[in-house]
This record gives C-alpha cells, sequence and structure tokens, in this order.
C-alpha cells in the first residue's frame, strides 16, 4: 500500500516537473517572438527588449525609402521568433545583435543543398540583417562579426545592382527642379553645400537616404545647417 502510494506521489512529481519545463520553455520561447516594428532596423521583442541590427543603418524616418525598409522588416520578422547571435552594446547600452528568424523549412533545405552539394554560396532570408543590406533597404557599416563578409558581399551585390538607395531614386546627380540645383552633403556628421560652379559638382551625389538635401539659394541650405564645401572657395 505504501509502495503504491510513494509510486503515485513520485510519479506526480515527475508529472508536475516535466509540466512546469515544458511551460517555461514555451514562455521563453515566446519572449523571443517580435511584436513591433518602429523602423527598417530595430526590433521590439515580447519581453520588452528593443534589438538593433548589428552592422546595419536603414534610412531614418522621413528619408528616401525609409517607410519602404520598415514595411520590409515588419514582413518578414513581425509575429516570427528570432535568435540574437553576436549580441553586443552600444554607447547607449542598445542591443545590437545579429537576428535570424525561424526560417521555412524549404530555405534550410536549399540552403544545405547549395552549400554542401553545390558548393555555391546561397542566402536563406532567415538572416535579416543580411535580407536588408541585400535588397539595398539598409547600408552595411561595417561591424565586426562573423557575418561581416556576407554583409560586405550583400552590400556590393545592391551597390553593384543600384538596388534600393542606391538606386536613382535616392541617389541623385542631377535635380529635379532646375531651379534648386545646390546640392547639400552630409558627410561624418559635416553639412556642406555644393554650387554648380564648384569643382567638383559634376562628382557630388545628392543621397537623399543619408540626409542629403538640395537647395534652391544659398541662404537656404545656412538655414539648414549646411556650409559652403571647401571646394567653392
Amino acid at each position: 500500500m505504501f509502495r503504491n502510494i510513494s509510486q503515485r506521489i513520485l510519479f506526480s512529481f515527475l508529472f508536475i516537473s516535466f509540466a512546469l519545463n515544458i511551460f517555461f520553455a514555451v514562455f521563453l520561447y515566446e519572449q523571443s517572438r517580435v511584436v513591433f516594428v518602429p523602423d527598417g532596423d530595430s526590433l521590439e521583442l515580447r519581453d520588452g527588449r528593443r534589438v538593433r541590427l548589428l552592422g546595419v543603418d536603414a534610412p531614418e524616418k522621413g528619408r528616401c525609402l525609409s517607410e519602404e525598409a520598415r514595411i520590409r522588416l515588419s514582413q518578414r520578422t513581425l509575429g516570427r521568433r528570432v535568435r540574437l547571435k553576436n549580441i553586443v552594446k552600444d554607447d547607449y547600452g542598445r542591443i545590437l545583435a545579429n537576428v535570424i528568424i525561424d526560417a521555412p523549412f524549404d530555405e534550410w533545405m536549399g540552403y544545405l543543398y547549395a552549400r554542401f552539394v553545390k558548393k555555391q554560396a546561397y542566402h536563406p532570408t532567415a538572416f535579416v540583417n543580411g535580407l536588408m543590406v541585400e535588397e539595398g533597404l539598409a547600408r552595411y557599416t561595417f561591424a565586426t562579426s562573423p557575418y561581416s563578409g556576407w554583409l560586405k558581399r550583400s552590400h556590393e551585390e545592391a551597390k553593384t545592382g543600384k538596388r534600393g538607395i542606391y538606386s536613382g531614386f535616392c541617389q541623385q546627380n542631377t535635380p529635379v527642379n532646375l531651379d534648386c540645383p545646390i546640392k547639400g552633403n552630409v558627410r561624418n556628421g559635416e553639412k556642406t553645400y555644393h554650387l554648380p560652379a564648384c569643382d567638383n559638382y559634376s562628382q557630388t551625389i545628392v543621397d537623399l537616404s543619408y540626409g542629403d538635401q538640395w537647395f534652391c539659394t544659398q541662404d537656404d541650405a545656412l538655414l539648414a545647417g549646411f556650409q559652403k564645401a571647401s571646394a567653392c572657395r
């Protein structure tokens, strides 16, 4: 009798322990699900973590293709569980990571076939950072990680193919409005403007995804915080 009671107690304990382990495993699994996408290079997880894509910089809100980048990132990740790899924190304490989503079975089969049978490169879209760079919806910022080579190749492919932010839609050399020919450039935090008479005017690109602008007058450029480029003096 006592033996049967002991066995029942042991069985009950094991069952409860197993059930709790399953519960906590599911709970932890769900904490890494994407619940909000604020922009083209950031995700918010169910546990409240805000994650920025490592080595990737999408156009800021209001700039060329910024909304398209946010929508594409949402399409690929919203509601999906993600794994964070190579996690680091920037000077502001923000989490940066390479983000991998639970890819469909056929994508990983394609990867294994290309990698081990055909001996060719294959990039499943489970690697979110690479997807955004490859489609030209974000630029590679040269952060060091095991995925740097992948991102660099994706960056070169997007640039060569003139995709997204590298297309003529965002990168312009001639003004759309001929009355506004002054080129405003933002590089390394410095804002300069270039007049048509400047020596390097024809080589200067206005990158609307990067914060560059067209101006109609020098006064407009000065009011926006731009200074005349040294090549114009």
